[in-house]
Order: C-alpha cells, then structure tokens, then sequence
C-alpha cells in the first residue's frame, strides 16, 4: 500500500494505492488546507487509518529537489518536512502533469477516446499531454535508449498567440487587465469563463449598446448555458476547443508525438459533449505546410479522473529516483 496525491489549483484528490487499484480515495479543496501536512492529516484522519511508509505527491508548480512550491495553490510541498513529520521512509515529489505524463503508462485503454488522426499510435512513440483545469498543464513522455522518460514544462505560461479578429480582440482586452498573455489565460476553468465574458462585452461593443457585463463565476454556469443552446456560451466553448487545438498542435510540432497527443484536464473531461461539434481538430491541423504531419498524429481525450494518482503510483511503485525520472519498463 502506498499513498498518493494529485494537488491541483482547485483540488486536492490523496489516496490509498494498491496494485494501482486505489483503496481509499479522498478530496479536499485546496483553498481549505494549511499546507501539505495538514492535508495528509485530515486524509489519516478521516480513513482512520496510519500513513503507509511511502509516498508520491504530484502538484501543480515547479519542482526544485524535494519540494515543489505551488503556482495555483499557496503553499508549498516539501518532502523532507513530511518524511520528518511522519516518520515515512519515502516521498517522491512531481509536477502534476509529469505524473499525469506517467498516467500514461497505466490507463486503460478504454479511458481514452480517439479525437481523430490518419495513423495508430506507435507503442514506443513519443507522447505529448496537455491539459486544462485550474491551469494548463503540459508535459512530454518519451521512450530512449530503453528507457521511458518524462520532460515536464511549464509550456503552459507561453504567450497566447491569436490568429483572427477576435482573438486578436480577445488578447487586448486580457493584456489592458493582466499585461501578460498566456495560453493558460484561456485554456483553463477560468478561461472559459473569461473568453465568455469578453464575447458578450464584444457584442454590445459592435452593437453600439454596451451596458456592461456582469461576470459569469464559473466555467460550469458556461457549460450549462451552451448545453442549453446559448449562442454565446456556445461560441464560447467552440474558441475555447480552437485554440486548444492551436496549442495541441504547437506541443505537438516540437516534440513529433507519435505515439499520440493526449487532451487530459478536468475543464476537457467536463466539455466532452462539445468536442466533436468543435473546430479543435481543424485548428491543431491548420499549420500550413505540417498540415500533413499534422494529419497523422493521433489525439486522445483521457477520461481517467485520477491519472495523476496513478502516474505517482507508477513512479513510486518502480522506485524511480526523481532527477532521473525513467523506467525501463515497457509500456502495457
């Protein structure tokens, strides 16, 4: 039995791992945590059980040694403390999706839904994944020299780079409130939010009828509105896919995935009823003279809520050391 974390922006999901079955699964809303011991606290309390030897804790920020200081979340994660803390013999501690990159190797293949692509997957190919939640992760997953391994980025924070009218529009409006532009600005829960608002605001600017716009919340009273038909939301979630589709294209370009691209993110998994009707395709095809490379490489939406749980598990279950971050294990 080991224990594992996926710490994200929004949630905390720490479980109990067993043979990569998880025994005992709990989830704490970050914002509601002191820090990474008073969350593993309140997860031994409430399974009533000890805090097994060894752990795998995966989060959102940059990893630097033993700890990984949070970029959506404010605290950070340091594995010396919690040894300390706990008296645990290991702790491993990743990049979110570094260990969802790891996820890879352990999901089931009827956790993944095929989003197009003229060529199958090569077992040993390279993998690129991306996904969007409280932020935008992305990572790469590459096998050399008989060895897989994970390049973890921070890929997301790259600028936003818009290609018609309204991005064009959109990435004024975002720079007049933030300065900086990332394709995390947008491709996020809160980018949704964000890309629907400016599309309103936009409306009554052309129309000459501005009023004012007051902020949807969440990116769930988005989704709700575009399942219920609403133009706006609609148009919203369609430029949200789009541009995922540009930045897929983009990971994919630099890293020639071709064991497939793979759309991960709790925003993704929650939108699925609107990807197929979506340009995404034809934007991560739109590279003008790769449009042909482009068109071979598979994409894959991962429906597997808990990849990142067993990405840690995989890295702490074959004690790999972290600087290294590889395995000579084949893929299954």
């Amino acid at each position: 039995m080991i224990l594992c974390a996926d710490i994200g922006g929004t949630n905390a999901r720490v479980a109990l791992v067993e043979n990569f079955q998880v025994r005992h699964l709990e989830i704490y809303p970050t914002s509601q945590v002191r820090d990474a011991v008073d969350l593993l606290t309140r997860f031994s309390a409430d399974t009533g059980m000890s805090l097994p030897g060894r752990a795998a804790l995966a989060a959102a920020g940059v990893v630097e040694g033993d700890a990984v200081k949070g970029t959506n979340i404010p605290w950070e994660i340091d594995c010396r403390r919690i040894r300390k803390e706990f008296g645990m013999e290991a702790c491993l501690v990743l990049n979110d999706f570094e260990a969802a990159a790891w996820g890879l190797l352990a999901v089931r293949p009827d956790k993944l839904v095929e989003i197009g692509g003229s060529r199958q997957p090569d077992p040993l190919g390279t993998r690129a994944i991306l996904g969007a939640g409280t932020g935008l992760g992305e990572a790469v997953l590459l096998y050399c020299n008989g060895f897989w391994q994970v390049m973890r980025t921070e890929g997301g924070h790259a600028s936003f780079s818009p290609r018609d009218e309204l991005g064009f529009a959109l990435l004024k409006y975002l720079a007049d409130r933030y300065g900086h532009v990332s394709f995390e600005r947008l491709l996020s829960g809160q980018g949704l939010v964000e890309i629907y608002t400016f599309i309103i605001r936009n409306n009554q600017v052309l129309a000459g009828q501005f009023s004012g716009v007051s902020d949807a919340e969440k990116p769930s009273f988005v989704a709700r509105l575009a399942a219920e038909g609403d133009r706006d939301a609609l148009r919203a979630v369609n430029f949200f896919f789009n541009m995922l589709g540009e930045e897929a294209s983009n990971l994919a370009l630099k890293c020639l995935p071709s064991g497939g691209v793979y759309l991960a993110g709790g925003v993704t998994q929650h939108l699925m009823d609107f990807l197929d009707a979506s340009s995404f395709r034809q934007a991560f095809e739109d590279k003008g003279r790769m449009k042909g490379l482009l068109q071979d490489i598979p994409v894959f939406a991962v429906m597997e809520p808990l990849l990142g749980i067993l990405g840690a598990a995989f890295m702490l279950t074959h004690n790999h050391s972290h600087s290294t971050a590889s395995t000579a294990l084949p893929d299954n």
